[in-house]
């Protein structure tokens, strides 16, 4: 294919193709942990390890429990209701003799097929939006390689696709709805909200501010409401406790268990919090960090997180008279971005989240590339402390601090070149480069 080709858009078969390429890549990563067990940490020395196995059993899902009601999930109601669904997709195939055992192993496969057509979505939904270089970035790009399979949430990732896509098509009724779709398998797609709603408004159109919020509020409550009003009674899985709350406690609403938990959780060693954590006051990973550090990490990672979104909002108001007008898209970049950088808490599939925000906007291929290696590092440093975790082992620990903070300096400069980035024009299939003296560089250079 010409230089050209990959400039322009890519066709529907070739945005397909490169999303089945990465996708059985994916699968076949992760299908290791399904082919082999789990024995001798195989599933950190091949990078295998996902939760869709490891929870299977823990949260009830093999038992076919009720989320919220009868057990506790520590993800928002869509990634349970889709959990729970994959669960009862096995059972169902099980009883019809079409899959041999209701297992974790069998749990991953129907799962992953779940999961595939959302992944390819994804891909569709960016294909209108980028050149057909920049959607590869996306489609076999290392962050979906390594963690498609890995959890669900590519289940929030489709949500901020589509609604950025919605936006861009001015139905902003949809994008609120596509807003709360996301939020409510996972939080990040809510970082969206904030430059969409600044941006309606900078540009004097109340009644599009106002139809995204009321499609938000309206399809958040019609996901959530239902779960609010069945859930409680006791739970059958520990999520841990808050503020010295048990929240295995039947008086606690099962979906504000979601809630607690993740504000109750310590600073876990994928983040900066954890390694000044260990650095200044000697704190160990186990027992559990408590007292005066974590309510500090707690208040401090929350205030820096809300600072650095009023400054990228900010940002994008002064931005607001440049030929793109606020830029929507640089926007929820830096917010995202600021919410990597300084949550107390991190997860490796949280990759996922920037990357279709990076392949839209004008961020140097090698800077993106950067930011996917120095992700990797951190997979593969923590993957290796967790082979020897009960052992002293200052070689991993102190490659995995190194990562850590080597992603957290990408991530600065991710979050400041979100300040002065631009949405790349949208282009159109199998543009050739222009020539002359105005030829405009392929959306890949740099």
């Amino acid at each position: 294919m010409s230089r050209g080709r990959w400039a322009g858009r890519a066709s529907v078969g070739l945005a397909a193709g490169m999303s089945v390429v990465g996708l059985l890549a994916a699968f076949g990563l992760k299908y290791q942990c399904v082919a082999h067990g789990w024995g001798d940490a195989y599933q950190y020395t091949h990078l295998c390890y996902n939760e869709i196995q490891a929870l299977f059993g823990p949260r009830g899902i093999q038992a076919g429990l009720l989320p919220y009601r009868d057990t506790a999930f520590e993800y928002p109601v869509l990634t349970g209701m889709f959990m729970d669904l994959a669960g009862r997709v096995l059972r169902g195939l099980v009883d019809l003799g079409l899959a041999p055992e209701n297992s974790d192993r069998g749990y991953f496969v129907v799962s992953s097929i779940l999961l595939a057509p959302i992944s390819m979505a994804v891909t569709l939904l960016l294909r209108r939006r980028v050149s057909a270089a920049r959607l590869a970035l996306w489609a076999v790009g290392a962050p979906t390689i390594l963690y498609t399979f890995h959890n669900w949430d590519i289940l929030a990732v489709v949500g901020a696709a589509w609604a950025l896509a919605a936006y861009e098509r001015d139905r902003h009724a949809t994008a609120g709805v596509a807003v709360a779709a996301g939020t409510s398998a996972k939080l990040y797609p809510a970082f969206l909200a904030p430059g969409m709603v600044l941006a309606r408004w900078a540009e004097k159109d109340r009644r599009g501010s106002l139809k995204l919020i009321a499609g938000f509020l309206v399809a958040y409550a019609i996901f959530n409401v239902p779960w609010i009003l069945i859930a409680g009674g006791p739970s059958h899985a520990d999520p841990g406790q808050f503020a010295g709350v048990d929240l295995r406690d039947p008086a606690i609403n099962g979906w504000l268990r979601v809630w607690l938990f993740h504000a109750g959780r310590y600073p876990d060693i994928w983040t900066i919090w954890y390694w000044l954590g260990q650095r200044v006051t000697g704190l160990q990973y186990n027992p559990p960090w408590g007292g005066s550090f974590a309510g500090f990490v707690s208040v401090t990672s929350f205030g820096v997180f809300v600072a650095a979104t009023v400054f990228a909002m900010i940002r994008g108001w002064f931005r607001r008279g440049e030929p793109e007008g606020f830029p929507v898209v640089a926007t929820g970049l830096g917010i995202v971005v600021a919410f990597l950088l300084t949550s107390k808490v991190y997860s490796p599939q949280y990759a996922l989240w920037s990357v279709p925000l990076l392949v839209m906007l004008d961020v140097r291929v090698r800077l993106i590339i950067g930011y996917f290696a120095a992700e990797f590092a951190v997979l593969v440093a923590g993957f290796g402390w967790f082979t020897v975790f009960n052992e002293p082992s200052p070689i991993w620990e102190n490659l995995l601090e190194f990562a850590v903070w080597g992603r957290a300096a990408v991530l600065c400069l991710l979050f400041w070149k979100a300040a002065t980035a631009k949405r790349l024009e949208p282009v159109t299939e199998a543009a050739e480069p222009p020539s002359g003296p105005d030829r405009q560089m392929p959306a890949t250079s740099g």
